[in-house]
């Protein structure tokens, strides 16, 4: 450790993890804990018994020239982290008393620092802000992206990017079992039921439909930088975000006639693309599209029961994929079958 730079060992048992497997979820630590914000090399070494990675860190920030203080407080995080990723690959935790005194002292950096943390309390108070305004789930989302925020889901555990930190915050671990995924949705729908449209009168529906007029946020920049959230936090401040929102009614004779007028340009377009004359150029094209969809539905199950069979995480990402790019093959065809 110096002034330009800090040194991790992160060690596994040799029996348990492969090198591949190793130096993956040293990029997995780096990830979650310095982000977009800091330089990192993770290094692999097998020249021990067990196997084990060199973490070198860049402690001045790429994005804003900050300098990053291995502090108590990212000391624990980067044990309880490191922990959580971990068990997650079902590997070994210390369980020496030591470790658990360790542990505990960690827990308690952790709790003290969101407890006195002017930014932790602000992040708080977005979020629980979001909470109140949203009316379903992903309008929560929107909300805070408005902020400068990126929300990540696994499984009950949301974390979210924010426009004051490079790592990501665990909401559970900050702020408690009251932001769960589970609570946090049970919280918005507490707060107002959303109706996707209001009763006129007994017989006639009046759907609403939101319209955004204004600056459009780039979800993915939002994703992959922490500057980008900052900015995005700034327009917010500035009353530039989030943009001006009006509503305009739609009735259901509107979709109606809308649903029709779709199914009439798609038939004039497939007549004019493929010259169709008469009832059996229509069958004939019919026949042809189902020929091509059934080898896809075909091998689309199979890659199915192979993802149901794979074992190895990256094995059922590159499965998925697949059957995600067939699926759309698919529906793009049955979308003309019926037609």
């Amino acid at each position: 450790m110096d002034d330009f730079g800090y040194h991790i060992i992160q060690s596994f048992n040799g029996n348990e993890i492969s090198p591949k497997k190793c130096n993956k979820i040293g990029i997995e630590l780096a990830e979650a804990l310095w982000g977009d914000k800091y330089q990192v090399i993770v290094c692999t070494h097998t020249n021990k018994d067990n196997v084990h990675n060199h973490i070198v860190l860049n402690s001045v920030s790429f994005v804003d020239g900050s300098k990053y203080h291995n502090s108590n407080v990212e000391i624990a995080l980067l044990k309880a982290i490191n922990d959580d990723i971990c068990r997650k690959y079902g590997l070994s935790i210390i369980k020496s008393t030591k470790a658990t005194t360790v542990s505990e002292i960690s827990k308690s950096r952790i709790a003290n620092y969101n407890r006195n943390s002017g930014k932790m309390e602000l992040i708080k108070a977005d979020i629980d802000e979001a909470i109140k305004i949203a009316k379903k789930y992903q309008e929560f989302i929107d909300i805070l992206a408005l902020k400068g925020y990126y929300i990540k889901k696994s499984s009950n555990v949301i974390s979210v990017s924010t426009p004051y930190y490079n790592r990501n915050i665990r909401l559970v671990r900050a702020f408690g079992e009251d932001y769960t995924f589970d609570n946090i949705k049970a919280r918005i729908y507490q707060e107002a039921l959303y109706n996707k449209y209001l009763k006129r009168n007994d017989n006639e529906k009046v759907y609403k439909v939101r319209i955004y007029d204004g600056i459009k946020i780039n979800q993915e920049k939002l994703k992959t930088s922490s500057f980008y959230r900052l900015y995005v936090h700034y327009l917010y401040l500035l009353g530039k975000l989030p943009p001006k929102i009006h509503y305009e009614e739609r009735t259901k004779e509107y979709y109606k006639e809308l649903d029709k007028f779709n199914k009439l340009t798609d038939e004039m377009n497939l007549i004019c693309t493929y010259n169709l004359n008469s009832k059996d150029d229509v069958q004939n094209l019919r026949i042809k599209y189902i020929e091509e969809v059934t080898p896809l539905k075909a091998e689309r199950e199979k890659l199915r029961q192979s993802y149901k069979k794979a074992t190895n995480e990256a094995d059922k990402t590159i499965i998925q994929a697949k059957i995600d790019v067939i699926t759309e093959d698919i529906n793009r065809i049955n979308s003309k079958i019926q037609t």
